[in-house]
């Protein structure tokens, strides 16, 4: 009996000595961690993959700001890149150029150039997410241009983590609403619905801001006279990082369609009902000559109904209450009937972009970026009656019914203008 017990101690001792420990460990020593990684195609049709390898002793102690003009950002994130028939070739390839083994564990976003996009992006999201260090929760974007002039420019003016870039995009984009904001998993779950169409942000070089010197960046003498622009790569500013996130790709299946400002994404955000808050000027209604700056944000949910028979029929009612934020034409806004002129002049703005936003991706693109046909699904009896519908199809003769009433219920800390005597 004892010598059974014994036996019995001796093989639980050497099975536990056996299963402990990674049989694939790897030492952090061993490791280099890639932060942002971009795909694109060359000339002949070999993949390009580049990215942002993070340097620890270079970056310690400096994540949260003073870059001094990027400088400390380039030296502690330097750039490889290589090439190869496929991803996996490319990555392999990459190798070979660094010291250590490239991780892909610690990426916080994956950038997809243009013509790549264009394309189809199908066979590289496939890649990377059957990767096991690839997180579906990466920021992904688009790119206007080769992709290695975001590499290349990409000078942040505060920040020298390349994670904490991205983050700062994320959140500067939901206070202008010049860009939406996606993550792979959202992209690859749009692109899989029926009738649905994916977005996503674009990164772009402004080349009037690159071309500055460091001496004359941010005067003045830099901005164009032309009026403000805003797509991408074409903003009208001066100074800061030549990178910027403005614009919208949008997509039909995995494959780029149409490419939309900054003012078309805002409109964008506001049917889809993505953003919280928007600040818009319009020419003042009481006032020739001058803009009033207002902050709108949602007063009751947006409705919206879709009928699809005999003929598609889009309703979509949209309620906003605004504050106005500037004035300046120094118009008075505090009698009820200027207020009411305010907010009509608001809402036929609205009104007017949203409606030239939707006949475009509609008819030309035969998208939908809305995701309108939600409100659809429960006029199918079956999910094969749903996937046989070609809503795409149907999208040029839809009939939109587009309502946008605006509530202008604060002035601010001053009510009425200042009075010269």
């Amino acid at each position: 009996m004892k010598g059974k017990r014994a036996i019995g101690i001796l093989i639980g001792l050497g099975l536990s000595l056996g299963l402990t420990g990674c049989y694939d460990r790897a030492e952090l020593e061993e490791q280099a961690f890639m932060v942002t990684m971009g795909i694109d195609r060359s000339p002949n049709k070999q993949v390009i993959a580049i990215g942002r390898i993070a340097v620890p002793s270079k970056l310690s102690g400096s994540s949260s700001g003073g870059g001094g003009g990027g400088g400390d950002f380039q030296s502690g994130t330097p750039i490889v890149s290589a090439s190869g028939y496929t991803l996996n070739e490319a990555l392999n390839v990459m190798n070979a150029g660094v010291e250590r083994t490239i991780n892909l564990s610690h990426l916080a976003a994956v950038m997809v150039s243009e013509n790549v996009a264009r394309e189809g992006m199908l066979p590289y999201l496939n890649t990377l997410t059957r990767y096991r260090e690839f997180r579906r929760t990466l920021f992904l974007f688009i790119t206007k241009g080769a992709i290695s002039n975001i590499f290349l420019h990409d000078k942040p003016v505060l920040e020298t983590s390349a994670t904490r870039v991205i983050e700062d995009f994320q959140s500067t984009t939901k206070r202008t609403g010049l860009a939406p904001s996606m993550q792979v998993h959202q992209f690859l779950t749009e692109m899989e619905t029926p009738n649905e169409d994916p977005v996503a942000p674009v990164l772009s070089v402004n080349e009037r801001v690159a071309a500055q010197k460091k001496k004359t960046a941010g005067s003045a003498n830099g901005l164009s006279r032309r009026e403000i622009g805003d797509t991408p790569g074409g903003v009208n500013r001066s100074g800061g990082n030549p990178v910027e996130d403005v614009g919208t790709a949008v997509f039909r299946g995995d494959k780029m369609v149409d490419l939309l400002t900054g003012e078309q994404t805002r409109s964008l955000q506001l049917l889809s009902g993505s953003i919280k808050r928007l600040v818009l000027s319009v020419p003042s209604p009481i006032r020739k000559g001058g803009y009033v700056a207002l902050a709108i944000r949602y007063a009751k949910p947006m409705h919206v109904s879709l009928t699809l028979r005999p003929h598609p029929v889009l309703s979509i009612k949209q309620s906003f209450e605004a504050e106005l934020l500037g004035d300046e034409s120094n118009g008075n806004f505090v009698p009820p009937a200027n207020r009411r002129k305010l907010a009509s002049a608001m809402s036929a703005m609205i009104h007017s972009r949203e409606m030239l936003l939707m006949q475009r991706v509609f008819a030309r693109d035969r998208a939908d970026p809305f995701r309108f046909f939600r409100y659809a699904r429960a006029q199918f009896p079956t999910n094969q009656a749903l996937l046989a519908y070609d809503w795409h199809k149907q999208l040029p003769t839809v009939k939109i019914r587009l309502s946008v009433e605006t509530n202008v219920r604060r002035l601010g800390t001053q009510l009425a203008p200042p009075s010269i005597p």
